[in-house]
């Protein structure tokens, strides 16, 4: 996907925001920004995403999550140029509504922010004290940020 047409889901994720966010992390309101390097997945939630991972995405993307010529790796300089910088609901949106090829939204809310936890585990982000939320304008206000 383009990173217009990334942006583009950001930014329509951003006028559906209405309310307060989950507690499950995230900020209280839309002008509050969570970083990943703030913990923002439990380790027993990259845990379960790590057994759905392999279930679900491992057979594309790889067992080290390094992709091949035809899918993009999930961790590393390539992941972090595509999605550095970016909400991680860019991510979540995405995921959902492409992956698995065949197959999208067939992982439920839950099990995407599972493994997006798993792949953020795998980026060298921290885990934290709460899980990452399971819906998408929850996930606006966590930037999945490269480091400065």
């Amino acid at each position: 996907m383009p990173k217009n047409s990334t942006t583009f889901l950001a930014a329509s994720a951003a006028l559906t925001f209405s309310g307060a966010l989950s507690s499950a992390g995230a900020p209280a309101n839309a002008a509050e920004v969570v970083s990943t390097w703030q913990g923002v997945y439990t380790k027993a939630q990259a845990e379960r995403g790590k057994s759905r991972y392999f279930t679900s995405c491992a057979a594309c993307h790889g067992g080290l999550l390094q992709g091949d010529g035809d899918t993009p790796e999930l961790a590393g300089k390539s992941f972090m140029k595509r999605w550095g910088d970016q909400p991680v609901s860019t991510l979540f949106s995405f995921a959902a509504s492409q992956m698995p090829i065949g197959r999208p939204g067939s992982l439920g809310a839950q099990g995407y922010a599972e493994v997006i936890a798993y792949i953020l585990a795998n980026n060298g982000f921290p885990d934290g004290a709460r899980e990452l939320p399971a819906n998408q304008p929850a996930l606006e206000g966590i930037i999945i940020e490269t480091k400065k």
